[in-house]
């Protein structure tokens, strides 16, 4: 199973032991963590061999990949060498081994997720139920007798149907006011009453042909669908015949219908919760029942024919017969062996409606067949006789009453092979028969009632905006309906397309043929192929991203096509292995230009690099690169198929004799390249209405365009991620820089769907859309809001198609479309949100529930694909209105509450942003002599944004200035969200959706309706204020954090030039001396502290008793702070080379004091003697420590330490070097060395990524949030962040717009923090270190040892080694020894020195060396995914409270998890506002202040607090007189606490607390502790007591609990107030080996106050 793949590994391991020669005749399986199994080939035989690493088990592979599996072996025993000279070769043997990898981990995941189930059947499609192969040769699933009986009774039942008249009056939705659910459909007549009297009647699905809206209207014509106050009765109005259920073929189609079930796969591979599928044509017998062809109306007396083609006809038959068989299937008396009855939208197209049947439980009373129910009581008696039923078969029958497949069915019209009617032959000119060349597995669907010359791809057959119906031969594509005319197309090729596909998997595989007992046999070919094989990788792989299964994605059959083609066109040999055929499909799909944009500089923009403003140029050479291909017909190459085509000479009889200039294409091809192109572009200046892009794939026949529902923005984006999926299988993810294993995973394993793929999230509701219909004569309507709004600027952007795509397609492409015309190169991908693309993790909830409520409740789909009940309460907002006019544009998906009326429908649109465009705040329009150009742009931006300005180049053009946000109570506007939000682009979207997308008149009818703007944006305000004029100068972070750096980088010019010595000659001897009194000069002064590389959550606020100015000061500005709140800014200095340094250590350390001594002392000098301008700044105490100096300057307390490489070097030179002294060096290598490169690789990061430091600083409070305050370091929270920024190789890529749009890092903190959360729960921190290497330091020499350590420390149990293994280039055993240092010394200067020629170092984790621990780690891993999918619900549900905040607490449930809590008292906690368990996330004005100032958030409120520090501490401040003018430079009594605490006490708990709001101390006992008793010794008798009467040899005394809380409550008692204990583990002496199972029972009757 898939998600089983995630919690095991699936890297191949050396197997030393096994010889060269059993390579030959073993077969290597990967098995389970407990064993390795061989499998031989004569004989099974079970073998456990030791391992290194844990192997996945894996089914018999073919006898050559022996030698791959042993190259391999090979190649990993070898990655251990570090000799140089391999290097040359390991790049080739490094891709076989990734290669053999690859084919052994998809063999594995095929075995998993293959599902057969014969159809029923087996030959021929007339519907007829074959039961007799119930016990076929290949394997099938268990329930797949089920499956057979299943259709069988739904076949019975549909019979069971009589003849019927039938009309619109069948899909009328029951009011919600009957209370019966049953009276709601006998009560017809008081629904029609309802309808006549308050003309709110809903439907069950849209109905727009013109006949339904004539019957509808007050006169009769076709006026538009609405405007009557008294409609005709619905029920009597407008029917046509159905002749009963005998007229009904159930046919299986699809992967059901293959040989082998080509495709079909079993739940797990089919999107975690969702069950398998299998797709049945309900087929209309359309023959006219033995009448002959001189009968005038034998059209009338059909189900469809004539002219049903146009406007809709045909689809509201087959909707409206859906839905009458849908109340057939769904009564009561026919729930017990149907299930539940839903009806689905097919392919996500609202106007092609579909059944879902859910059938019921499996019991034992719904067997397949007597032989069975027989069988089965003989084994319940044989049981009986035994003793009753064992645990298997109890466990067998858990399995069996479980919901395992869904049948949809889909209607349309079984083709007619006889001869052709007087009507069809009229409309079908000289095609009424197939052309003698034409292929035989196409021959069949011609005899067809749509006539041959309407299924041209530039016929316009729905023509709402012209009068009439009569035929037509216009060939004019503007007026062409390609999208609607393929749809009827659709229906046609239900069986031939499954044919297509047959025929050519029958090709691959040889074929077994077994007797069934009649005339016919039965021919079955083992589902072995590669077909099969790459078809159910290709599922896996689309569905892992939402490229599968709904709306506007892939469907099987379009997959299943593309490989058709592909075998072919001999792309793909019947030889080729599935990995080999998977990766030719992916160089197909990214490398063909589908859409025709590849020309002109990429996918992003189609019209980069040309000058040219006309739409029509644009679409002319759009079509011209478009690519477009037909699959060959079988003994045929394309282009004789092509050329053989019936339909393609048809074209060309049609296009003979017009004389138009030459636009009219030449072939067939040609035309559908051409009908599915448009000028649609990313430029702003190219005009463009209309958006029925598409890739074109066509049927043998030409009258199929097998990828006509893809839209631009899904082939954008999945040509991208095929190409990443090449870069992967060549082992090229990353920037080269994973492990073999990294394709198999990012391939297969990990998701990446809609709500995890982008950087912002908007919501554009559809109940303020104008209205623009589509239906027979229905025309358009406008609403008249000036400027926009459905007016002329709607009719100039968008709906120019809704004809061809239909109303709600033609808006969600439009939004699409639109948007990605007015953001531009702003934006790598633009994608809305489908049914199918969801999260698949999240479900609603409900489980799937068996008998009555089965029909009532919606299906349970975290997809959100669209499925309604037939039967049982329904919210209206499911329906749709009777006219036109009164409907609003339905989404592919359900809402999350379906059953809810008061949710709005909203479309979902997401964005990936490019960070280096996004911030552009103007946008040039075209120059003033391209008028086409100019009213494109302004008919896009508006005359009121798009103005003429003048720029300094001197062009007078029309522009779009973007630096003036708006603000309002519903619009709050954050610090630095243009920086790391894309604060430009929300306001781009909100002026675009408020100008094309939304009516005046709808907004003002609905008071709820809010502003659109970026989901989850309010998280800013814990690391950013409020943007308003009136900003306070808390508000803005980066300033906060660039006067910070201004302060440094005045406080090192002062030190350098100051250090500088000159001789004076009046000290004698030529004494060199320096202002400050030092002997030597200091040459660099290096940041080290995380507020000067904009790291710091709240980072320094000037201080005025430290040298800074009053003006931060509060409303009380007669009391400062008298302490700092945070720590003190790390820096450090070098000194010039000396060689007068001392040579022991304990005089070195002496001089760096005197050092610091002397330095302070000179500053004081300094300002005594007034030798400088701006010494005023330097204020406040000076505090010289052994290793540090704690000074104020600018208002800022920093910290000066000495780095002094003499003493590293002296260190370096010991020979024989004693514990202290090695301790003692990694320290100064730690705090000097690799500090300073770890702030420059962090800075160079967070410099190059706007948001990088903000996810930093949000990550940082979501780790203290949660109580794992200095567990998990900080500098390791930034190596994470670094990681997701820069671990995807794309960081330097940008300029490859195919590239770019897959593996980017985030360009939003949103995006950024998830991806944050997702990499600390979902990284394998057990078996893969975490490699950050953000400027390519580390080779793959380097990459390869680290491994090789990696698994050495963990050991063969995996427990061994830090928990968090995080490796940067700062990890480097050598790194004092790099180039740049001056630890190497002066003669070595010249001297290069790299990892890769010092073989004898190694790369050990320095950072997370210590912490966190497993614990610890575990903990944050799971609080991490928790945080995710919570943060995720709430994008998907919209988020418009601040349900967010609760993935930054601890519930009070989670606190009882504890063993105890230690309440600090209040008076130390100075900022509330970041509790654990209250936190503050309100928005409002600032705390003592008037409400008429401006708002203040979180993040302001807290610096605030921290500025004013606690109130006990505070100091009088006067303008003239300064009162106690001693500060502390640092003031954390709580985490000077916990420290202590964790010193003295770790060996017996582990503490946790929130260092910003240290309100609690947690603890949790380590159970190693109390597990044993102890012997006594004298030397360890502290918190010990002796056993009671349970003495086991030496085992004299065990830890006393009592005494250890007792002295934990004494030690903080100056702190803590409060102490309460959940769990104190007294183990009785008695059951010393289970210290703490029957002691917690035991106590839990205790008091708490104990």
């Amino acid at each position: 199973h898939i998600h089983s793949f995630q919690r095991k590994n699936l890297s191949l391991s050396s197997c030393h032991d096994i010889h060269e020669d059993e390579v030959s005749r073993f077969v290597l399986c990967m098995a389970w963590p407990d064993s390795l199994r061989l499998h031989n080939r004569g004989a099974n035989i079970n073998t456990i061999h030791p391992i290194d690493r844990y192997i996945v088990s894996m089914p018999a592979v073919p006898q050559e990949d022996a030698a791959l599996m042993l190259a391999a072996s090979k190649n990993a025993s070898s990655t251990s060498s570090t000799s140089s000279s391999a290097n040359h070769n390991s790049a080739n043997t490094d891709a076989l081994a990734r290669s053999n990898l690859l084919r052994l981990e998809t063999s594995e995941l095929l075995r998993e997720s293959f599902l057969h189930v014969h159809p029923p059947a087996a030959t021929g499609d007339n519907g007829s139920s074959n039961n007799n192969n119930n016990d076929v040769a290949h394997h099938e699933a268990r329930w797949a007798p089920h499956v057979r009986n299943y259709l069988g009774r739904v076949r019975e039942v549909v019979e069971a149907l009589g003849n019927a008249t039938l009309g619109p009056g069948v899909a009328v939705l029951p009011n919600n006011n009957n209370n019966s659910g049953s009276a709601k459909e006998r009560g017809m007549d008081r629904v029609l009453d309802n309808n006549n009297n308050n003309g709110d009647a809903m439907y069950r699905i849209p109905l727009l042909s013109d006949k339904y809206i004539k019957s509808i209207s007050h006169d009769g014509g076709g006026g538009g669908g609405g405007g009557t106050k008294h409609p005709a009765n619905p029920l009597t109005s407008w029917s046509f015949p159905f002749r009963g259920g005998r007229s009904l073929h159930l046919v299986p189609v699809g992967s059901f219908a293959r040989v082998g079930n080509a495709g079909l796969a079993n739940k797990h591979a089919n999107g975690g919760d969702v069950l398998p599928v299998l797709d049945v044509a309900v087929l209309v017998d359309n023959n006219r029942g033995g009448r002959t062809e001189d009968e005038e109306d034998d059209d009338d007396m059909a189900f469809v024919g004539g002219k049903d083609y146009l406007n809709h006809r045909y689809t509201d038959k087959r909707n409206i017969l859906a839905v009458h068989v849908a109340k057939q299937l769904s009564q009561k008396k026919h729930r017990a062996k149907i299930g539940a009855v839903h009806l689905t939208n097919v392919f996500g197209d609202s106007r092609k409606v579909g059944l879902m049947l859910t059938p019921p439980v499996a019991t034992s009373d719904d067997d397949a067949d007597n032989d069975n129910a027989k069988s089965a009581k003989k084994k319940k008696k044989t049981k009986r006789k035994r003793g009753g039923d064992n645990e298997e078969d109890k466990s067998k029958k858990g399995r069996n009453n479980k919901l395992r497949f869904r049948i949809r069915l889909i209607f349309g019209v079984k083709q007619d092979q006889l001869a052709l009617s007087k009507s069809s032959r009229r409309h079908n000119r000289d095609d009424d028969e197939c052309s003698s060349d034409e292929d035989t597995e196409h021959a069949a669907e011609w005899s067809s009632w749509i006539p041959r010359s309407r299924l041209l791809p530039n016929r316009g057959n729905n023509r709402s905006g012209r009068q009439g119906d009569a035929d037509s031969s216009n060939s004019h594509h503007d007026n062409a309906t390609p999208h609607y005319t393929n749809s009827l197309a659709e229906d046609l090729h239900l069986l031939s397309t499954t044919r297509l596909i047959d025929s050519t998997i029958s090709t691959l595989a040889p074929t077994t043929t077994t007797s069934s007992g009649s005339n016919n046999d039965i021919t079955i070919i083992t589902p072995t192929t590669p077909f099969h094989e790459t078809l159910l990788l290709l599922k896996v792989w689309a569905l892992q991203r939402g490229f599968l299964r709904g709306h506007d994605a892939f469907t099987t059959t379009a997959l299943a096509v593309i490989l058709t083609y592909l075998y072919r066109t001999k792309a793909i040999g019947k030889r080729t292995g599935c990995v080999q055929a998977f990766t030719t499909f992916m160089k197909f799909w990214s490398e063909s230009d589908w859409l025709g944009e590849d020309g002109g500089g990429g996918v992003a923009s189609a019209s980069a690099g040309t000058t040219t403003s006309d739409a029509s140029v644009v679409r002319a050479r759009k079509a011209r690169r478009k690519a477009a291909y037909v699959v060959p017909a079988a003994g045929r190459n394309e282009s004789q198929t092509i050329a053989r085509c019936s339909q393609a000479k048809l074209y060309l009889d049609d296009i003979r004799g017009n004389s138009d200039g030459g636009t009219t294409p030449g072939t067939l091809l040609e035309c559908y390249k051409v009908c599915y192109a448009s000028a649609s572009s990313s430029s702003s200046s190219i005009a463009n209405d209309s958006h029925h892009d598409g890739p074109v794939l066509l049927d043998p026949t030409m009258t199929m365009n097998y990828l006509a529902r893809l839209s631009p923005s899904f082939v954008r984006e999945s040509r991208a991620e095929a190409g990443a999926a090449l870069r992967y299988i060549h082992g090229q993810e990353a920037g080269g820089n994973e492990a073999g294993g990294a394709a198999f995973r990012r391939l297969f394993l990990e998701t990446n769907r809609f709500w995890t793929r982008y950087d912002a999230y908007v919501r554009v509701p559809m109940s303020v859309v104008p209205k623009i219909i589509a239906g027979g004569g229905g025309g358009r309507k406008k609403s008249g809001r000036k400027g926009g709004g459905g007016g002329g600027a709607a009719s100039k952007v968008w709906g120019r198609d809704v004809d061809d795509l239909g109303y709600d397609e033609s808006v969600r492409r439009g939004v699409v479309e639109v948007l990605h015309r007015a953001l531009g190169d702003r934006v790598l991908a633009i994608r809305a949100f489908t049914g199918g693309n969801g999260d698949i993790r999240v479900s609603s909830g409900s489980k799937e529930n068996a008998g009555e409520d089965v029909a009532t409740n919606v299906i349970s789909d975290s997809d959100q694909c669209h499925a309604v009940p037939i039967r049982g309460s329904v919210s209206h907002a499911l329906g749709y209105a009777a006219r036109c006019a009164d409907r609003h544009p339905s989404m592919s998906v359900l809402p999350l509450n379906a059953n809810s009326a008061k949710e709005d429908n909203y479309l979902v649109v997401g964005l990936r942003i490019d960070p280096d465009t996004s911030r552009r705040i103007v946008d040039r329009g075209p120059p003033a002599e391209d008028v086409q150009g100019s009213n494109a742009f302004l008919a896009l931006w508006g005359d009121q944004h798009a103005q003429l300005r003048r720029f300094q180049d001197g062009a007078i053009v029309r522009a779009v200035v973007w630096n003036n946000p708006v603000h309002s109570n519903e619009n709050v506007q954050f610090m630095g969200m243009d920086r790391s939000m894309g604060g430009i682009l929300e306001r781009i979207v909100q002026h675009i959706v408020r100008l094309h997308f939304t009516d005046a008149k709808a907004v003002k009818k609905r008071k709820d309706h809010k502003m659109v703007s970026f989901e989850l944006k309010s998280m800013i305000s814990f690391i950013e204020g409020v943007s308003s004029p009136q900003a306070s100068p808390f508000s803005d972070s980066l300033a906060l954090h660039k006067n910070v750096m201004t302060a440094f980088e005045s406080l090192a010019d002062f030190l350098r030039q100051n250090t500088k010595t000159n001789i004076n000659n009046s000290l004698g001897k030529a004494k060199h001396v320096s202002k400050l009194g030092l002997p030597l000069s200091i040459d660099e002064v290096e940041p080290l502290s995380p507020c000067l590389r904009y790291s710091s959550l709240f980072p320094p606020v000037p201080h005025p008793l430290l040298g800074g100015s009053g003006d931060l000061l509060g409303s009380d500005r007669r009391k400062v702070s008298g302490v700092n709140m945070g720590s003190p800014i790390l820096i450090q200095i070098r000194f010039e080379g000396s060689s007068k340094w001392p040579t022991s250590l304990n005089a070195m350390g002496a001089a760096k004091c005197a050092m610091l001594v002397q330095l302070a002392q000179g500053i004081e000098k300094m300002k005594e003697e007034r030798a400088g301008d701006d010494l005023d700044v330097f204020d406040g105490p000076m505090d010289v420590k052994p290793n540090y100096l704690d000074l104020g300057y600018r208002g800022y307390s920093w910290r000066i330490i000495v780095r002094a490489d003499q003493e590293l070097r002296m260190l370096k030179r010991l020979k024989n070097p004693t514990v202290e002294a090695t301790a003692l060096q990694l320290g100064l290598i730690d705090r000097h060395i690799r500090c300073a490169m770890h702030h420059s690789l962090i800075h160079a990061v967070h410099t190059r990524q706007p948001s990088a430091s903000s996810v930093v600083r949000l990550a940082h409070r979501w780790v203290a949030s949660h109580m794992l305050s200095d567990m998990i370091p900080q500098k390791a929270i930034e190596l994470m962040v670094a990681k997701i920024y820069t671990g995807t190789g794309m960081d330097d890529k940008r300029s490859s717009s195919k590239n770019s749009v897959v593996d980017t890092p985030p360009s939003t903190v949103v995006a950024g923090f998830l991806m944050f959360l997702q990499l600390l729960s979902k990284h394998d921190w057990v078996r893969e270190p975490l490699i950050v290497d953000p400027q390519n330091h580390i080779t793959t020499h380097d990459r390869g040892l680290i491994h090789t350590q990696f698994h050495t420390v963990r050991g063969p149990d995996l427990r061994n080694g830090p928990a968090m293994y995080i490796i940067s280039p700062a990890d480097y055993d050598g790194v004092e020894e790099m180039a740049g240092s001056k630890v190497v010394g002066e003669d070595a200067a010249s001297q290069t020195i790299t990892a890769a020629n010092s073989p004898g170092k190694i790369w050990t984790p320095s950072i997370t060396s210590k912490f966190p621990e497993k614990v610890v780690l575990s903990r944050a891993a799971a609080l991490a995914k928790c945080s995710h999918d919570h943060l995720v619900a709430c994008t998907m549900r919209g988020s418009v409270d601040n349900g967010w905040v609760s993935s930054f607490q601890e519930s009070s449930a989670s606190l009882t998890s504890y063993s105890a809590l230690l309440r600090v008292d209040p008076s130390y906690v100075t900022d509330s506002g970041c509790s654990s368990t209250n936190a503050d996330c309100t928005v409002g004005a600032k705390p003592n202040t008037e409400s008429n100032e401006h708002p203040c958030g979180p993040f302001e409120k807290s610096l605030q607090k921290r500025y004013a520090g606690p109130k006990e501490l505070r100091k009088k401040h006067y303008k003239n007189l300064m009162l106690e003018k001693d500060t502390l430079h640092e003031w954390q009594p709580v985490k000077s606490l916990v420290s202590a605490l964790r010193s003295k006490y770790n060996e017996y708990a582990v503490f946790f607390y929130n260092e910003l709001a240290p309100d609690v101390i947690a603890l949790i006992w380590r159970p190693d502790a109390f597990s044993k008793p102890q012997p006594f010794s004298a030397i360890v008798s502290e918190f010990r007591r002796p056993m009671a009467d349970s003495w086991k040899d030496d085992s004299l005394v065990i830890t006393n609990t009592d005494d250890l809380l007792a002295e934990i409550g004494y030690f903080s008692r100056n702190i803590v107030s409060t102490f309460k204990v959940f769990d104190s583990i007294k183990p009785n002496d008695a059951l010393v080996d289970n210290p703490r199972k029957k002691p917690r029972q035991a106590e839990s009757s205790d008091s708490i106050e104990e």
